[in-house]
């Protein structure tokens, strides 16, 4: 009995140690509802909080090797998004006006920190942004 107690707690105490990586991570404050995708353009990353259920599910089918829409085409909005969720930057994509791409015009593609630099252009006159090179890096589901 001392052993298999012994055993336990060594288990429970190696438990908060050993298995961090291995939870479901939580959804950031503020953030729920949707899916949280990462894209990684060359160098640099950008997110995008994505509520629209068509998209979502065309997220996962890439995830998955199973759709090959692997732009990002929505709607540029100011400000870092949802609870800063692509933060540093100073822009965001509208979570509910994402779709996914396979081709898109070369007037809305762009570095994230291109945008950055040109956000008003982006936002006042372009009013959308897809980057051509983006891949698909991380998908964190909120829902």
């Amino acid at each position: 009995m001392k052993r298999s107690l012994f055993a336990l707690i060594i288990v429970t105490a190696l438990a908060g140690t050993l298995l961090p990586s291995c939870a479901s991570p939580t959804a950031p404050a503020g953030l729920g509802g949707g899916v949280l995708a990462t894209f990684q353009t060359g160098s640099q990353t950008f997110k995008v909080f994505v509520t629209k259920a068509s998209t979502i599910e065309a997220l996962f089918a890439l995830q998955r090797g199973e759709a090959s829409a692997s732009i990002p085409n929505g709607r540029i909005l100011r400000g870092s998004g949802v609870a800063g969720h692509n933060e540093p930057y100073s822009w965001h994509l509208d979570p509910s006006d994402v779709d996914m791409a396979d081709a898109t015009i070369e007037l809305c593609d762009g570095s994230p920190s291109y945008v950055e630099d040109h956000v008003a252009e982006y936002v006042d006159v372009i009013g959308r942004y897809c980057p051509w090179g983006a891949t698909l890096a991380a998908l964190q589901d909120l829902r």
